[in-house]
């Protein structure tokens, strides 16, 4: 409870998710970013698809067309 609490307020330093810099997060505005420089390349990586999130397959996916299929 007193790490959440000291984490929200600032006092614990954290890690930047892009080149891994402890910072205090009271520190800076570009959380949870060190700088704006790193929350830049994390955009970029984005916006290129370096990124992604898990998509499902077709056979898994029962959409509404599949209902209208069956009908």
């Amino acid at each position: 409870m007193i790490a959440d609490k000291n984490l929200k307020s600032g006092l614990l330093p954290i890690t930047c998710p892009v080149c891994s810099k402890k910072f205090l997060p009271s520190d800076h505005t570009t959380m949870p970013f060190c700088s704006d420089r790193c929350q830049k390349i994390d955009l970029g990586r984005w916006l290129d698809e370096g990124y992604g999130l898990p998509v499902e397959g077709q056979e898994d996916f029962e959409g509404p067309s599949d209902a209208r299929e069956e009908a």
